[in-house]
């Protein structure tokens, strides 16, 4: 009986996509309520929300690395080295197209909506940004002290790079290894449920998150740059409703719909965080628990795509490039906008994934082709909000890549996504 009656109040729990659906409504009404009256900046008003918003990105932050860590050890100890490089050619062949179409997307809309002409760049403050070239970026990846990148720089690629490794020997190594694979699998386990805790706070932090863009910006910051907004928030929008579900469609064979509502409460914590790294945790247990991804491929799958594949920034960054080319009246060759397109996709993986680390790759973008530096000043007026939206974009990306790699390796199951999630508000599972 008492089973039972705990079944029925879980069935009349609102989802997590719901509670933060809810949270997002409130802090706008509050928001806009504040700025209205003209006690936005009250310390009364904005102090307990800013605890509270940056608490919930600590605790997020705080789990990122463990779970990335064990998850890619335990994933990849779990297979033999063959099944290493085909789940991995397949990841990085699908985050390859992906953001390549994306950085296309964003080429077409610019050229056709064309917001950078008769822009005022008097006014721009650029920020001062040191860029940090591809090859220092890519020479990071291995680091010098591998616990210093987990407890001090908080470098992803470089933990990614050590929880490789460290699969692959465990994996080679064989039975002597076991009491260690037994050991980064209970730190996992617990690590989940630390991650299950987390995430039942998240429609508070979303909450507090975005009633302070709302306090800080509001809703008119908009209006100064509303073409170059409109123009990146409908190539994103593209790339996330037509271009990405048909990959997902064409080469996972996996319905989109059902698909994305699954991915919900990951999509909104994107959107809220701005951060695909502090997300993690919470795709993670999406598309397990209501996706139906099994955890040998998406433990493999999305902690790289976190890091790696940010087609929303790629997207972002190729539009901003040219935006600001048009409003100091350059004309970019064809050749040029091809330089734009590598150079955004390859610049997309130095991106971290955290709240405006695109604004630093975009420097190696503009610089690519000669575009003015002091035009970044021009477009950060509205970065955060765009942030917020192409981290969404980027979060959809690995999630659909986990999707069409679980399907090719038999390591999804679509009678969990079809019937909603096996257990949307239950306790993740490790």
């Amino acid at each position: 009986m008492t089973r039972e009656k705990t079944g029925d109040r879980d069935r009349r729990r609102l989802p997590l996509h719901g509670q933060i659906a809810i949270a997002m409504a409130l802090a706008l009404g509050l928001g806009g309520l504040a700025r209205a009256t003209g006690i936005e900046a009250h310390p009364a008003i904005v102090a307990p929300i800013q605890f509270v918003g940056e608490l919930f990105l600590r605790l997020l932050k705080m789990i990122v690395v463990p779970l990335v860590l064990t998850s890619i050890v335990v994933g990849i100890a779990s297979l033999n080295v063959r099944a290493v490089g085909r789940i991995g050619g397949r990841t990085l062949g699908f985050y390859l197209l992906s953001t390549s179409l994306a950085v296309l997307t964003g080429l077409l809309a610019i050229r056709i909506t064309r917001p950078g002409r008769g822009a005022d760049l008097a006014a721009a403050n650029a920020p001062t940004i040191e860029p940090e070239p591809l090859l220092d970026i890519l020479l990071r990846i291995v680091p010098e002290n591998p616990f210093a990148s987990m407890v001090e720089t908080f470098d992803l690629l470089s933990v990614i790079f050590v929880g490789v490794l460290v699969g692959l020997a465990i994996s080679a190594v064989g039975p002597k290894a076991r009491p260690l694979h037994d050991l980064m699998e209970a730190l996992h386990a617990v690590t989940f449920r630390i991650t299950d805790w987390v995430i039942r706070l998240t429609p508070y932090g979303v909450f507090a998150l975005i009633a302070l863009v709302v306090l800080d910006t509001g809703i008119g910051v908009l209006l100064s740059l509303v073409g170059y907004f409109l123009t990146v928030a409908f190539a994103l929008a593209v790339h996330g409703l037509l271009g990405l579900p048909l990959l997902l469609h064409l080469l996972g064979r996996v319905p989109p719909r059902p698909f994305a509502r699954a991915m919900a409460p990951a999509l909104l914590t994107a959107f809220s965080t701005a951060s695909s790294a502090a997300t993690l945790p919470v795709t993670m247990e999406s598309i397990e628990k209501r996706a139906g991804v099994e955890r040998r491929v998406h433990s493999f799958v999305l902690p790289i795509g976190a890091t790696v594949n940010m087609d929303g920034t790629a997207l972002y960054q190729a539009i901003a490039a040219v935006f600001v080319a048009q409003a100091f009246g350059i004309d970019l060759t064809l050749g040029q906008q091809v330089v734009v397109f590598l150079t955004a996709t390859l610049a997309a993986i130095g991106a971290a994934g955290v709240p405006g680390a695109g604004l630093v790759t975009m420097v190696i973008v503009f610089q690519a082709v000669g575009i003015p530096l002091e035009g970044i000043g021009l477009i950060v007026a509205v970065d955060r909000l765009l942030d917020m939206m192409r981290t969404s974009v980027n979060v959809w990306g690995d999630a659909c890549a986990a999707a069409v790699v679980g399907r090719a390796e038999g390591a999804m199951d679509l009678s969990v996504l079809m019937d909603g999630g096996s257990s949307p508000n239950g306790p993740a599972t490790p």
